[in-house]
């Protein structure tokens, strides 16, 4: 492991799984990376993972020898989190955020930060379904998507010296302006989002009818509705922040939506054909399908130690019990560290069968959701 690479201290703000997850990577990459969170049991578990280098009693304490400071707080308090921090850092510090909203982020922190200070916009795309501190994972953000902002009132260097710490965690990094990130996030985020939450509550109306409704409810209902059990005080603060690309992509799928209403209405079974292969045809447009497993709905990602076997020992675990593996990839192996291997079940069932068997054998083990 390389000791604290680049000699830049770092900080990371909110120990939910996020904020928890880049310290426990940046940690394991030889950072020194200090860490708060108001609630100190959290900060305290932080520390007995190995998130954190030490413990502090304060945000002064956390920040005041920090080179980068990384705000993964809910988005409605990332702007005052980094505010609070100005009467305590060095002059030069970069601040960077995890939050799903840029815009409007942007237009609040450059409206009072001045030149002793920079901020480097970004947002992981990826998470879990598991919270908080105790769903930390080191290989979270391997071969996620990690977008940094380009903006005029970023110094290049500046969004440099970030992107480098960004890719050590493994993720594949990618620049967008601000614009670029919420309309794209608006649509294949937040609008999906709001979608599940609509259908959920569309089924539940249905079940006050017709009781029985949600009991027959299937695997592909709950992997549609799955993204829906989201935090409702999180996702107001993402949707409202995001609200104009938001409404632009309600409006665009209420145009599909009535697009078929018409096509029902009018008992045209060709057009209803036509309507759904061009949904498939998009759907096998999506990036993911060049590794072909990815688009399976059924996987885990199991974190492995970096020794002799270990791979083997997952496989015949599962096989012992009989699970059938669709697929199986390595993400990545860290000498000295370990890595992730990911593995596609044939069905929800196999999935949880798995996590189960794998997890009484130790390992560490998670759903992955698409």
């Amino acid at each position: 492991m390389k000791q604290n690479p680049l000699g830049l201290k770092i900080a990371v703000l909110g120990m939910g799984l996020m904020g928890g997850s880049l310290a426990l990577s940046l940690s394991r990459n030889g950072f020194i990376v200090t860490g708060w969170d108001q609630n100190e049991e959290i900060r305290h578990k932080a520390f007995a993972i190995g998130a954190l280098s030490c413990l502090t009693t304060s945000l002064e304490a956390t920040v005041a020898q920090a080179d980068l400071i990384f705000i993964a707080t809910p988005v409605t308090v990332i702007t005052e989190c980094l505010r609070d921090c100005l009467p305590f850092v060095k002059k030069g510090v970069i601040f960077s955020d995890l939050g799903s909203i840029k815009g409007e982020i942007i237009e609040q922190v450059f409206s009072f930060l001045n030149d002793d200070y920079h901020f480097v916009p970004g947002h992981p795309m990826t998470g879990s379904e598991q919270s908080g501190i105790g769903g930390a994972d080191p290989f979270l953000f391997q071969n996620a998507t990690y977008v940094l902002i380009e903006d005029p009132g970023i110094e290049k260097e500046v969004l440099e010296t970030v992107a480098q710490i960004v890719k050590m965690t493994g993720a594949e990094l990618i620049k967008l302006t601000a614009a670029q990130h919420d309309r794209i996030v608006g649509m294949v985020s937040h609008l999906p989002h709001l979608l599940a939450a609509v259908l959920a509550k569309t089924a539940g109306e249905s079940e006050k009818n017709y009781s029985g409704t949600l009991g027959l409810a299937a695997g592909g209902f709950r992997d549609t509705t799955r993204v829906a059990l989201g935090s409702p005080e999180l996702w107001q603060g993402i949707i409202f922040g995001n609200r104009s690309e938001v409404w632009k992509a309600i409006k665009l799928f209420q145009k599909e939506l009535d697009e078929l209403l018409n096509i029902i209405a009018n008992e045209n079974p060709g057009e209803l054909r036509d309507f759904l292969a061009k949904g498939r045809e998009v759907r096998e447009q999506i990036p993911a399908k060049n590794k072909g497993f990815l688009t399976l709905l059924y996987e885990i990602v199991v974190t492995i130690e970096d020794r002799p076997g270990t791979i083997n020992a997952v496989l015949q675990h599962l096989s012992l019990a009989g699970i059938n593996i669709k697929d199986i990839e390595i993400l990545r192996i860290r000498e000295g560290d370990g890595g992730t291997l990911r593995l596609a079940l044939e069905n929800y069932e196999g999935m949880i069968e798995a996590v189960q068997v794998l997890e009484s054998a130790s390992f560490k083990v998670r759903k992955r959701l698409i």
